[in-house]
């Protein structure tokens, strides 16, 4: 039996408990590629005592861990070509977008992360005081599928830094290269108990992980819906939880750009909308520009859409491909335009959808309040600048966003107005040392750099005798 039908408990691959397999598809062919075994409660208990153990026992010096980490980014980028084919199997990246951004990235992260930790003060005084910073427990790391391997890093590399075991459970759809992590990090030396994996299914391995007694902190990346239920279950026993959920996000362009700036603009939008083939919940899928460039816009994305279609994957599964289907038909029925691309039959051979581009939705409709997650675009428009700060701030979310305007300095102004976690200015940056996370309903707590490193912790005070 393979690796991929285990799991890895206490620094050892085990046979699951659960007997239920789950059968992994190649979304761009519509075949099998291999398939899991998915554990249940009783795999849930073992990884958690064992995390607890580790916890409890030997300690692990912040130094070692540090070193162990490195190590673990070091061996996935000796098997980078293995982590990028797996990823585009399981998930159906184009295999250039897989090495970059899929596997490269992740390990940036985590090399960030030690370093942040290297340099972190875990005693700080106050006064005739010490606050110290202690890790916060066994960690449960809930992870999706779009980008599984940097979402898995994100949350054990800081916890793991930190001095806190982690159970991860990532999501079905996307556990092979789970499997390839946790060989990674076997390989570097991370003690036993330290890391465990228990693939399964939310409603099983999720719950009972957010419900556990002996998980100290729940970390969760995924949709609203389900952000919601886990924070609930996490709440009876007095959990940390931290939650990245769902985005509806804006990039709003200013009306002081010229043609050339408004069509850079509608370009690098356009592409951040179409990031992982929309299945991003960071991505800008509402185009927020003056009213009288609409047609100008449009013309601007037709041939956009033209040039990027060919460079796409597919949805993940035939249930997203239906899932975001459903969606277009309602955005048409709810009174949206159609104005790019057209609704396709599903799909046999491949879960593939074009670039879709849609106006003239009513700003309380599905297609302007929800993500739909795949390769759509909602373009609307405003008639002064006060509304188009509103319109950017119609959502229930608050994840991320995108401020174009000729004015850096106006444009920084515009941006601060924003209800965003992430709000980036003429451009887009990603910085590993910036902290991501989201307001409102796109949930709290932060990841990447120091921010990312303090959710792992908890202070203390400690306090010297009176004088």
């Amino acid at each position: 039996m393979s690796n991929r039908q285990k799991l890895y408990i206490n620094g050892e691959w085990v046979t699951p408990h659960g007997t239920e397999t789950f059968e992994i598809i190649d979304p761009r062919t519509n075949t099998s590629v291999d398939s899991i075994v998915l554990g249940d409660e009783q795999d849930v208990d073992a990884a958690v005592a064992a995390a607890r153990a580790a916890f409890e026992g030997p300690e692990w010096p912040l130094a070692e861990r540090l070193a162990t980490l490195r190590r673990v980014g070091e061996l996935i980028l000796e098997r980078v070509d293995e982590f990028t084919a797996v990823i585009s199997s399981e998930m159906g990246s184009p295999e250039q977008f897989s090495r970059a951004v899929q596997v490269q990235f992740p390990v940036s992260v985590l090399n960030t992360t030690v370093d942040v930790a290297e340099n972190f003060s875990f005693d700080e005084p106050l006064g005739p005081s010490t606050m110290a910073h202690e890790p916060v427990g066994v960690v449960a790391a809930i992870t999706p599928w779009n980008f599984p391997l940097h979402q898995a890093v994100a949350k054990i590399a800081p916890a793991l830094a930190a001095g806190c075991p982690v159970v991860l459970k990532p999501a079905e759809l996307t556990s092979l290269s789970a499997v390839l992590l946790a060989e990674a990090i076997h390989d570097a030396g991370v003690p036993a108990g330290w890391f465990n994996l228990v693939q399964g299914r939310g409603p099983v391995v999720g719950v009972a992980l957010a419900e556990h007694p002996g998980v100290d902190m729940v970390t969760f990346t995924g949709s609203t819906a389900v952000g919601r239920e886990i924070a609930a279950r996490a709440a009876a026993t007095i959990k940390r939880v931290t939650l990245e959920l769902g985005g509806k996000s804006p990039a709003l362009l200013l009306d002081d750009l010229d043609d050339e700036g408004h069509k850079a603009a509608v370009l690098r939008a356009h592409g951040f909308s179409l990031f992982n083939n929309g299945q991003t919940c960071a991505a800008w899928t509402r185009l927020i520009v003056p009213e009288h460039r609409y047609q100008q816009t449009l013309d601007i994305l037709r041939e956009s859409a033209a040039n990027i279609a060919p460079t796409l994957g597919p949805l993940v599964s035939a249930t997203q491909w239906d899932r975001v289907h459903d969606k277009l038909t309602r955005a048409i029925d709810e009174g949206a335009t159609l104005e790019i691309g057209e609704i396709e039959d599903a799909p046999s051979d491949g879960y593939w959808m074009a670039p879709k581009v849609f106006g003239k939705a009513d700003p309380k409709s599905e297609i302007a309040q929800q993500e739909t997650f795949g390769p759509v675009l909602l373009v609307q428009t405003y008639t002064d600048r006060a509304e188009g700060i509103r319109l950017a701030n119609s959502t229930i979310y608050g994840l991320s966003a995108g401020v174009f305007g000729a004015d850096q300095d106006e444009a920084t102004r515009v941006a601060r107005k924003i209800r965003s976690g992430t709000v980036h200015v003429n451009g887009l940056n990603t910085n590993p040392l910036a902290p991501f996370g989201g307001m409102g309903q796109s949930g709290y707590g932060r990841e990447y750099g120091e921010h990312g490193l303090r959710e792992f912790l908890e202070i203390k005070s400690i306090q010297p005798p009176a004088a």
